[in-house]
């Protein structure tokens, strides 16, 4: 019966060989039953060397469940706060109810593709959540993969294709005419954001975060810094924009500019500090409290579903058809990753004002003799 510190190899009465291994802790662990001694013997050998590579320090902390680890990697990965409430939004539905329980290790590819399965089906049977069911996904993967960076699991097993891939529904496409349309018919306060979210494309978390010193009117720019981030189960706070991107210098197109300059007398809070844009009963503009920009859509026959978010999409139109290019575009919106960021914004530092300028064109109202001339 041959025996060393690392394990055994003992012959069964069936003839065949098992090879035991031998826990830190002092317990076996069988390594399975094999036809001949050299073969059990190999097997053992194998996992002496896996140990010596720090392999069977993987194999013991895998077996910690889903559900653990993705509570820690929730809470050390420095995310956002909408971001970690949106995330743990997916696991607490759509993840951890199926596989919460399962071991890292047990985390198959088969394994995923079985709940991956399961939930689109679910999804077809309800006639929607696509979108859901691609980010849940997506969170997923991105969970495992930081297993697989903490050295637990050798392989992310989140490997169907398209997965993560969703096609939302189609948004309303807003013309100049329907912005014009809407900026009537807004409430008086609310008119400079409407022609500001149009011309510049900024998200409505955004405008609701700028501050008269994040305006300049004499270089036709603003700063966007900041955003105003309303979690759904935590008290609402001015943060860092969306991305690192977020933070970027936009140019004013002309047309914006006697707007504000008439915003900024009457509506806007006073000193440097004050915020741009407030709501009827004072503070920040809140997503949750719209009617104000719901009436609007009706007063204009515009798609019900058309959101002030819609605003954002129009600008990003005008640009792209007043010539701006894929890298002015993406530094206009406050996309990409830093390092990207890094290279298209000063790419686009050029032209953005000659961008900006051709929006102002797009967007400015025809006069009575233009139209009389057109019509």
């Amino acid at each position: 019966m041959p025996c060393r510190s690392f394990g055994r190899v003992r012959q069964l009465p069936s003839g065949r060989w098992r090879a035991r291994l031998t826990l830190p802790e002092g317990h076996q662990q069988s390594l399975g039953t094999y036809a001949t001694r050299a073969a059990a013997s190999r097997a053992l050998s194998e996992y002496e060397t896996d140990v010596a590579r720090g392999a069977w320090t993987m194999q013991r902390a895998s077996s910690q469940k889903l559900a653990v680890y993705a509570a820690r990697w929730l809470g050390t990965r420095g995310l956002r706060a909408r971001t970690k409430e949106h995330y743990a939004d997916q696991l607490r539905l759509r993840i951890l109810p199926t596989l919460g329980e399962v071991p890292l290790s047990a985390l198959t590819p088969q394994r995923v593709r079985q709940w991956y399965t399961l939930l689109r089906a679910e999804a077809a049977a309800r006639g929607r959540g696509a979108v859901a069911l691609a980010t849940s996904y997506r969170v997923l993967r991105a969970i495992l993969g930081g297993a697989v960076e903490d050295g637990l699991i050798g392989r992310n097993p989140c490997m169907i294709r398209k997965a993560g891939s969703d096609a939302p529904a189609p948004r309303p496409v807003l013309q100049e005419r329907e912005v014009w349309a809407l900026a009537d018919a807004v409430p008086e306060r609310y008119e400079a954001l409407v022609w500001l979210a149009a011309a510049t494309a900024l998200r409505s978390a955004e405008l609701s975060a700028l501050r008269r010193c994040d305006v300049d009117l004499l270089r036709r720019e603003l700063r966007v810094t900041r955003a105003y981030v309303e979690p759904a189960r935590s008290p609402a706070f001015f943060g860092p924009p969306k991305s690192d991107a977020g933070v970027r210098t936009v140019a004013l197109p002309q047309v914006v500019i006697p707007v504000l300059y008439e915003h900024l007398d009457r509506w806007a809070e006073p000193g440097l500090e004050g915020l741009l844009f407030t709501s009827e009963k004072g503070g920040p503009l809140s997503r949750h409290n719209r009617k104000w920009w719901r009436a609007a859509v009706a007063r204009c026959g515009l798609d019900p579903r058309t959101h002030l978010h819609d605003l954002r999409h129009a600008g990003l139109t005008l640009a792209a058809q007043s010539g701006a290019t894929l890298r002015e575009l993406m530094a206009l919106a406050g996309h990409s990753s830093p390092r990207a960021a890094m290279i298209y914004q000063h790419a686009a530092a050029d032209r953005a004002a000659t961008v900006a300028a051709a929006v102002s064109e797009r967007l400015s109202r025809p006069s009575a003799e233009d139209a009389r001339r057109t019509s």
